[in-house]
């Protein structure tokens, strides 16, 4: 430490002389943003959901026992896409704006719930990657905090970001036998000033260390004071080794690793553990006069690129998404009291166009640093800071949802239905063939919340070559709903087509009750050119009243129209099934093969089989390999097909119907489709019993003194049963005879009679077995009855006593039943 004395004129004349105090304030607010560039993307920033009643700025109250702490000014606001003020409709909340500001919002009330699973979804700007890091710094912080202070409490700016302690040092000019002195302020101090019982995850685009900065003074006094105040401004520098704190979890490391565009870690900014201080730094002029220079411990140090990163085109990214989810801490076991805070950065692009450069990393939080009370719910917010450049970018967020809203999902795929697959970000197959039938799907989710998700608004961007299909009644997409009530269509007249857009506002919120809409868009895969296409991903947003969603289509291959052929045939169209028959089969013999001018070396591997049977539509995979010149067979197990899938075989092959088989192959490997091949199916019954008899039977007249017993038959009679696999039996009862004024003839009784070697067995309400066969017949068969019977046998009426004059009827009743029990 070097110490030196000054004794000059100008000290003697500081004893007799007062000059007026020249402050230079670190503080600085406007209502209005300072540079074109951002206003030009303030204007041009995503959606956001107003936000004005869930954030509030409130006046600063300084760190209790510092009246003295320089930074009392909070310059946030809630903006509109103009720039001016908006704090009631404002969609966007700029946190610090002009050279060396500093600001904070924070929620009204303690909502977020510790105990809960939480998700906050935000857009943030930073600046433009063409300036310096001196005008993109410093950075925005997410803040969960249980100040005494409230809504009131703010850290320090520059590298304090809004939420650190103050990093001051004061020089003290030496005067006669007194030395010149800097004194950094200590670890305790900062902690103290600092937003107290908090969490922050620092989003920082400035990489602040005394390698390569200088110190920044914040207050310059004149010759009747004897002091002037600085920023260390060294927060980042990162001298290696490893810090150790029993409070900070995660993997930890001083200051930053040497991100050149922006660095996220976790901080406890309350924690005298995060302020690290050194006097190793005789090295650095710029810092050489000060006792002492401090460094912060961070966990989980993670470079990005906050302000120079481009998208998949080359193009620059000045909005940056991130999405942080909040596990709660298990209540027992090793982790009890350990939450995770998981971000993912750039996790999509402006427009909702999936990031592949995003960044997912998981931290574990110490809750007790926390000191949530006994509701568990603390103040959620963002604190941000800029540098001292007069250009300092502005630093801007736009949320798709926040703790209060509810936390909702969205997902895109596309489904060739001709082909029969589905298409994802994660599939390996992307490839559909021109002129097949797409399904464009959209999956809304409500996950949790306290809130409907309401005034949902989709604005989903056709993907090229898709080509929209309507019904017959012009509806272009169906919205089918978890809650099973009627779906809701979108009509033609929502599509623009001038920018290949579909807009629509759904008609019912999405909740607890009812927690998924599935949209899902018909049309077809067009490509009239002799290359393949490659559709690019298209963006769609989902916008409610508090909260939003946004995904894109994933991207796909439409492959080149081909001049050749996949060419499908059989050696027998025709097949007789009997139904429900367990032991019936029913399967096809196929023949595959490319057209004659097919590429010499074409080879396919992933064969399908589309089978339509009436409404009823199926899908079977071969084990196939195709090569030009040759034929390959297949089978198609249709029973074990239609089963596989669930179905009922029976229902699908009704009895006594013809039934037809349509099935093509399609070669998905080159996206081609088959002719058409078709069956027809008669399916018979696979066991049958009909009974077959005369509608009326008459006997001999009775004239006086006929004395016979039985009496003949006068009329021809005809008796069978037709049987198919069906041992049977048949009986007959009969009511009695009755006269015209139906009296009962109890004189006269029908009777059975077997053979001549048979006795006459009465007919009445009891049963009399007629017949009986135990065969089982393969074919359909006739067991004609009454051609046995002769004059004597068979049917006949027995005379008990005489009988009035007059004349007789009555009925019989004949059944046939299975003797065996089959059903």
């Amino acid at each position: 430490m070097k110490n030196k004395y000054k004794l000059n004129l100008w000290g003697l004349i500081f004893l007799m002389s007062i000059f007026a105090i020249l402050i230079t304030n670190t503080n600085n607010v406007s209502a209005d943003l300072i540079t074109r560039d951002d206003k030009d993307v303030l204007q041009d920033a995503p959606d956001g959901v107003a936000i004005g009643n869930y954030l509030t700025k409130s006046t600063v109250t300084n760190p209790p026992g510092d009246d003295k702490f320089p930074y009392k000014t909070n310059s946030a606001q809630i903006l509109d896409r103009s720039g001016a003020s908006a704090p009631s409709t404002g969609n966007i909340i700029s946190l610090a704006n002009g050279r060396s500001s500093y600001g904070a919002l924070w929620s009204n009330g303690r909502t977020f719930d510790i105990t809960k699973p939480q998700t906050i979804s935000f857009w943030v700007y930073f600046g433009t990657g063409a300036a310096s890091d001196d005008i993109n710094g410093e950075g925005i912080s997410f803040v969960l905090q249980n100040d005494s202070r409230g809504t009131a409490a703010l850290g320090a700016g520059l590298e304090g970001l809004g939420v650190y302690g103050a990093d001051t040092a004061t020089y003290s000019p030496g005067f006669l036998l007194t030395p010149e002195s800097y004194t950094s302020k200590t670890p305790s101090y900062m902690a103290t000033t600092a937003v107290q019982n908090s969490m922050a995850l620092e989003i920082d685009a400035k990489n602040n260390n005394f390698h390569k900065e200088s110190p920044i003074q914040l207050k310059k006094e004149g010759l009747a004071s004897d002091s002037s105040l600085y920023s260390q401004n060294s927060f980042d520098t990162h001298p290696g080794g490893i810090p150790t704190s029993s409070k900070i979890l995660g993997t930890l490391s001083y200051g930053t690793n040497g991100g050149q565009y922006g660095n996220i870690s976790v901080t406890y900014p309350a924690l005298t553990d995060t302020y690290s201080q050194t006097d190793e730094f005789s090295d650095y002029s710029n810092y050489d006069h000060f006792n002492k220079l401090t460094m912060m411990v961070k966990s989980n140090s993670t470079d990005v690129d906050l302000t120079n990163d481009k998208d998949a085109n080359g193009n620059p990214v000045y909005w940056h998404h991130m999405t942080i989810n909040w596990t709660p801490a298990p209540t027992t076991g090793s982790n009890k009291g350990i939450a995770t805070l998981t971000y993912t950065y750039n996790d999509i692009s402006k427009g909702g166009i999936e990031n592949t450069n995003s960044k997912t990393v998981s931290n574990p939080i110490n809750i007790d640093n926390l000191k949530a009370p006994a509701s568990n719910k603390v103040l959620w917010g963002f604190t941000g800071a800029t540098t001292p450049s007069d250009y300092a970018a502005t630093k801007l967020i736009a949320f798709d949802s926040i703790p209060e809203s509810p936390t909702t999902d969205v997902s895109a795929s596309i489904t060739d239905k001709t082909l029969h697959k589905k298409i994802t970000d994660e599939s390996t197959d992307k490839t559909v063939a021109n002129g097949d039938d797409l399904s464009l799907d959209y999956n809304l989710e409500y996950i949790r919340g306290d809130d409907d998700w309401k005034s949902i608004v989709s604005k989903i961007k056709i993907p090229d070559n898709f080509e929209i299909k309507p019904d017959a009644q012009l509806n272009v997409a169906t919205i089918t709903y978890s809650d099973g009530k009627e779906p809701e269509v979108i009509t033609n007249d929502e599509w623009q087509h001038d920018t290949g857009t579909l807009q629509h506002q759904l008609l019912r919120v999405l909740s607890n009750d009812n927690n998924v809409a599935n949209i899902s868009i018909s049309g077809t895969a067009t490509n009239d050119t002799s290359s393949d296409i490659n559709v690019k991903q298209a963006p769609a947003s989902f916008t409610g009243t508090n909260s939003i969603a946004m995904t894109s289509s994933p991207a796909f291959t439409i492959l080149a129209k081909k001049d050749y052929s996949l060419n499908l045939s059989t050696d027998n169209t025709d097949y007789k099934l009997l139904y429900k028959n367990e032991d019936a089969s029913l399967s096809s013999n196929l023949n595959l093969g490319y057209s004659s001018n097919a590429p010499s070396d074409l080879k396919g591997s992933d064969i399908v089989f589309n089978v339509t049977i009436g409404d009823h539509n199926y899908t079977a995979a071969q084990d196939l390999s195709l090569q030009s010149g040759q034929t390959s067979s297949a089978t198609v197990d249709f029973k074990k097909l239609i089963e596989g899938a669930g179905d009922n075989f029976g229902d699908v092959f009704p009895v006594n119907s013809t039934q037809q088989i349509k099935v093509k192959a399609i070669d998905r490997t080159n996206g081609l489709i088959s002719n058409e091949v078709t069956y027809n199916v008669n399916v018979m019954p696979d066991k049958s019993l009909a009974l077959n008899v005369s509608d009326s039977l008459a006997f001999q007249n009775i004239h006086f003194g006929n004395k016979s017993t039985y009496l003949k038959r006068a009329s021809d009679f005809n008796l069978s049963v037709t049987s198919l696999r069906e041992p049977w039996q048949l009986s007959v009862t009969s009511n009695g005879l009755y006269n015209t004024d139906n009296s009962l003839n109890k004189n006269m009784n029908l009777v059975y009679r077997k053979d001549n070697n048979s006795d006459y067995v009465n007919i009445g309400d009891t049963p009399v077995i007629v017949a009986t066969n135990d065969q089982s017949y393969t074919t359909s068969t006739t067991n004609n009855i009454s051609g046995d019977w002769t004059n004597d046998t068979g049917l006949l009426l027995k005379q008990l006593g005489l009988s009035p004059a007059g004349h007789y009827t009555g009925t019989l009743t004949w059944t046939t039943s299975d003797v065996i029990g089959n059903n």
